[in-house]
């Protein structure tokens, strides 16, 4: 008999390799629980920020004052005052 199956033995007869299955069990059961409650708030949260946030809707749908678009200058980017200069003709 080796060392790892008599320990195995010993374990077994005292009793201590019987009381980490419910325990283990238990455990388990817990953390399941509480990723439930953890998903089911996570859900929740997410259909708040969903209803907040911007939907790609027809200009025809929207109402006229927010589907006013901004002028045309407004709407580029600003441009550098100092352009880089062009390069040097061969």
């Amino acid at each position: 008999m080796s060392a790892s199956s008599a320990q195995a033995d010993l374990l077994a007869k005292s009793g201590e390799a019987v009381k980490s299955g419910p325990i283990g069990l238990a455990i388990i059961l817990i953390l399941c629980i509480a990723c439930y409650f953890l998903f089911k708030s996570m859900s929740r949260h997410l259909k708040t920020v969903r209803e907040d946030f911007p939907t790609d809707e027809p200009a025809e749908t929207a109402e006229p004052a927010q589907s006013a678009r901004p002028s045309a200058e407004a709407a580029q980017p600003a441009q550098s005052v100092d352009p880089a200069p062009p390069p040097p003709a061969e």
